[in-house]
């Protein structure tokens, strides 16, 4: 190979890295607006604060949410490339996995519980308003129970 044709091809490398659109980083913490959000009765909480840190390709979400004085939470670790990561937990079985759909990421859960039959929560989290707002609409469907939720949570702090 030529230094020519090296060089050419380095170019062509550099301007299709360049042409690649960045994917966005939803880091930050972020405040769930209940005006704004479409929620199930079960999920209309005095306050939910979710707490994202994203260092592509890895994704840790965490979710405190408070409803007459009680806490509940919830996280996840997963990373973005939709490699599936299995839990045993109580007798049941999460598969869950985390992957890119354009700009948006998709987290897909499907859970084997004791005593129902499988269960599944997919959620696609999105930015809007430059940023400034985390979209997450979420399918919920089991046997007995079936919602959608659209949660819609304002930054709290600016990224660093």
């Amino acid at each position: 190979m030529t230094v020519r044709s090296m060089l050419v091809l380095l170019a062509v490398g550099v301007a299709l890295a360049a042409a690649a659109p960045e994917k966005p980083d939803f880091s930050g913490a972020w405040v769930v607006n209940p005006q704004k959000s479409q929620l199930a009765d079960w999920a209309k909480y005095d306050s939910t604060t979710i707490t994202i840190e994203h260092k592509e390709p890895k994704f840790r979400f965490h979710r405190v949410s408070i409803k007459a004085g009680k806490t509940d939470e919830a996280t996840y670790e997963l990373t973005t490339d939709g490699v599936e990561k299995v839990e045993k937990e109580g007798g049941g079985t999460s598969r869950s996995r985390l992957s890119w759909d354009g700009d948006a990421l998709v987290f897909e859960d499907t859970m084997s519980l004791p005593g129902l039959r499988q269960v599944t929560d997919v959620v696609r989290y999105t930015l809007k308003d430059g940023g400034r707002t985390l979209v997450a609409e979420e399918k919920f469907r089991g046997l007995v129970v079936k919602y959608d939720n659209l949660w819609v949570a304002d930054r709290k702090d600016e990224k660093e």
